[in-house]
């Protein structure tokens, strides 16, 4: 189904390297529809590539009206490449959805970026980028204003702390000069999107109680948001094919979420249950 889907180029290099990206759309979508959408960034710790994880999740979501881009990023096991080109591959992704978004025929003030473990925090950085220093030519002094943020962020068994022990093979501390300049946990302020997060509580690599705490600094701050913990799933949380029940209950409570929030129309929420 991957390689089915519409594709286009999003990233060139000088080298001739080129960074795709898939499109999973309604039927019959026009350029001019501004449909909401989802940027999904998908994960295998930077060291494995998971490029079809978010295929279930895309095909579901376009059915429901929902633009879905899967794109391509550079990895550890791929190319010569550190962490911080990585995660300039994340912010450029999102650079790249949002100045294109007519022309892809969606909103561009209903994008979300969303992924998981590594994925997320791409994510995650591209949403929490710092508030922007302006200068008011009437006045002294400046105002800090809220930079070009997605509609909202969701993340699913994602890394939040690049200090953290579960981190340590994407090798940040070794090759980002400035770990604070993309550590999620030292990037927390007022006017952050809302964000929708669900955890495995049976996941062996990366424990529920990390996400906890991050969805708790992300609300004390005056954002909103939501954490949906699944009793009986691991690190497979993302995965249709291994517990469907599960990818059901989450993606009910982020369609739900998505709703509540004005970002996906009341009819996206699936009035009855996904596999039965």
């Amino acid at each position: 189904m991957l390689d089915k889907a519409p594709t286009v180029v999003w990233k060139r290099f000088a080298d001739g390297v080129e960074l795709k990206a898939r499109i999973f759309a309604p039927q019959g979508h026009t350029a001019d529809a501004f449909l909401p959408s989802v940027m999904f960034f998908y994960g295998g710790m930077w060291s494995l590539e998971f490029n079809e994880e978010f295929v279930s999740w895309a095909m579901h979501l376009a059915s429901r009206g929902v633009v879905c881009i899967l794109p391509e990023y550079r990895t550890h096991s791929r190319y010569d490449v550190t962490a911080e080109d990585i995660i300039m591959d994340g912010l450029d992704a999102w650079r790249w959805i949002h100045h294109n978004a007519a022309g892809l025929g969606i909103d561009q003030e209903l994008i979300t970026l969303a992924g998981s473990d590594a994925g997320a925090l791409l994510a995650l950085n591209a949403a929490m980028q710092p508030m922007v220093e302006t200068r008011r030519w009437w006045k002294f002094g400046s105002k800090d204003v809220p930079p070009v943020m997605p509609a909202s962020v969701a993340i699913f068994r994602g890394v939040v702390d690049v200090e953290a022990p579960e981190a340590r093979f994407l090798n940040i501390k070794a090759e980002v000069a400035d770990t604070n300049s993309i550590n999620p946990c030292a990037l927390f302020r007022r006017y952050l999107p809302p964000l929708f997060c669900a955890h495995g509580m049976a996941d062996p690599l990366l424990d529920y109680d990390m996400r906890e705490w991050f969805c708790e600094q992300w609300r004390s701050c005056g954002n909103e948001a939501e954490i949906i913990l699944c009793p009986n799933s691991d690190h497979t949380l993302t995965h249709f094919e291994v517990n469907p029940a599960v990818f059901e209950q989450v993606l009910l409570a982020w369609e739900t979420f998505m709703a509540e929030q004005g970002i996906w129309p009341e009819s996206v929420i699936e009035d009855k249950a996904l596999m039965w």
